[in-house]
């Protein structure tokens, strides 16, 4: 975390061509000593999800190839059969994925797929236990089915469990479904959270139902595909794709509202306004955000002491956009953001996944077919 170097951002970014307010930068430009590379682990076919288990072994999703495991030290991955049938379409596939925060007793994992057809299909959360051989998931079980959509785009499905044991898990508005983000009836845009066994949590904010969801945690989201929880803190952070521009990286709290789509920093693909609104009574705002956009996806926090000066500082795959292709290091300083770093530009890798693995080295995949890789120091 800690920062050798802070220099001012190069230029305030330009002002949105559509819109009335410039966009100022969200956080100083950070730069440290610390140099790292990219060491190739495995191979994998559009990689979506990855966990660690205690032993160095790893649990990965592959978007339409479903559940596979890489033993450790393995050079080949091994499939892992026994997940329901997966809508495989465009972002539609094999997701987001978790261990029980007691992997060690119940064995059990915790997988997000898209379940349908493109005229009605949905987010939907089941779990198995992991067999002893690692071959299959057992007494797979439905937990949760969020609300039906019929397009293919923005499903979210991240998981992350907090301190009580409790189920966060991100649903993304179905890219047409925007207004209905605001809607906390609706699981469209929302941070949903679930007991393990798909019940509904008794101080959820909406949990009697008649404002709004009972699984519904926040609203007022786009596409969220990155959570992590920070057991020490009780943080619960997040980031999320704006439009054209405006991805977040945010704090999620019960019952808030984080805008979308009445307050961006970005807007539609073809550079007609959204809002002129970046800030509103009642919404809260990102940590940081992106202008222009790197499609964030994957997050977690350094822990360990492998990277000198970065322990504490979260990190953000980049995977697409005018700033994308990096691997982003968030510089946090008393639970804050301070500063921004991107990293690994030259790898030219559209970063779907990043995690830290129990060796302590962060470990990312890539979002195409180029595989899953470890991050390690560069001479």
């Amino acid at each position: 975390m800690n920062t050798f170097a802070r220099l001012p951002a190069v230029a305030v970014l330009a002002a949105l061509a559509a819109c009335s307010q410039p966009v100022e930068p969200s956080a100083p430009i950070a730069v440290s000593d610390t140099k790292v590379k990219l060491e190739p682990l495995v191979a994998a076919e559009q990689p979506w999800g990855m966990a660690f288990l205690a032993d160095g072994g790893l649990l990965f999703t592959e978007k339409e190839g479903g559940l596979k495991y890489l033993a450790p030290g393995g050079a080949a991955p091994t499939p892992v059969t026994g997940l329901p049938q997966a809508l495989v379409a465009d972002q539609a596939g094999y997701l987001g994925l978790a261990l029980d925060p007691d992997f060690a007793a119940s064995r059990l994992v915790y997988v997000s797929l898209s379940s349908g057809t493109p005229e009605a299909n949905s987010t939907l959360v089941v779990r198995g236990r992991l067999s002893d051989d690692h071959s299959a998931l057992e007494n797979v079980e439905e937990l949760f089915r969020g609300d039906l959509r019929d397009t293919t785009y923005h499903y979210g499905s991240r998981l992350a469990f907090g301190n009580d044991g409790t189920l966060f898990v991100t649903i993304g508005e179905g890219y047409k479904y925007m207004d209905l983000s605001q809607d906390p009836k609706t699981t469209h845009g929302k941070v949903i959270r679930i007991n393990p066994d798909g019940s509904i949590p008794a101080d959820n904010p909406f949990a009697d139902g008649a404002a709004g969801n009972p699984a519904v945690w926040s609203y007022g989201h786009r596409n969220m595909q990155g959570l992590y929880f920070d057991t020490v803190s009780g943080t619960l952070w997040e980031t999320e794709h704006g439009p054209k521009g405006g991805d977040e990286l945010n704090i999620i709290t019960k019952g808030a509202n984080y805008g979308w789509p009445k307050v961006t920093y970005g807007v539609n693909y073809d550079g007609t306004v959204i809002t002129d609104q970046t800030e509103s009574e009642g919404i809260t705002a990102p940590q940081t955000y992106w202008v222009p956009s790197i499609a964030p996806s994957g997050l977690t926090m350094l822990t360990s002491d492998v990277y000198p000066g970065w322990k504490g500082d979260l990190f953000v795959g980049g995977m697409n956009g005018p700033s994308g292709l990096v691997l982003v290091r968030i510089d946090l300083e008393g639970g804050k953001v301070i500063g921004k770093e991107d990293l690994l530009r030259e790898a030219n890798q559209a970063f779907r996944d990043v995690v830290q693995g129990p060796d302590g080295y962060l470990y990312v995949a890539n979002k195409d077919f180029d595989g899953i890789f470890k991050v390690v120091l560069a001479e």
